[in-house]
């Protein structure tokens, strides 16, 4: 099916970039709209409102940075870092603005999992309920943050 140029300019937004070295699908062959109706059925499923989750990671990027890049503890077994970069990266969906660059790597030392945490990946969860495509660094696989918060009890 061909795109309309709508289509076909959004697509050049989540592509690798000068902004956004890797994209924002990674190697994900799912539409945009296929990838955010998939994670949108996992919150579903689990009864979490994307902005009560996107609130949750706000709150814990938040504590990550006031740490002032040493680790600390979010909740029992779960340790974040926040890690600065210079620079801003736009939004994908055009007119949203643009984002600080920096990151947080949170652990969850039972599972092993980790899950890197942006202000524009946290701003497209909640605006849009857009985790990302599979394979891209900044993903936020729902069900990985989901079983991080079941595990320790938090939101």
């Amino acid at each position: 099916m061909k795109q309309s140029p709508d289509q076909s300019d959004l697509m050049k937004n989540f592509s690798p970039s000068k902004f956004s070295a890797g994209g924002f699908l990674g190697n994900d062959t799912r539409t945009i709209g296929e990838i955010i109706s998939a994670d949108l059925k996992v919150l579903e499923k689990n009864d979490i409102e994307k902005e009560a989750l996107a609130g949750t990671l706000q709150s814990w990027y938040d504590r990550a940075k006031a740490a002032m890049g040493g680790e600390t503890e979010i909740a029992p077994g779960v340790t974040a870092m926040y890690h600065e970069a210079r620079g801003k990266i736009p939004s994908p969906f055009r007119g949203e603005g643009t984002f600080e660059k920096g990151d947080v790597v949170l652990r969850e030392a039972s599972s092993g999992k980790e899950v890197v945490l942006t202000c524009l990946s946290i701003h497209l969860i909640r605006a849009h309920g857009f985790f990302q495509g599979k394979g891209q660094r900044f993903r936020v696989d729902p069900a990985d943050i989901i079983d991080i918060i079941k595990r320790t009890g938090t939101q």
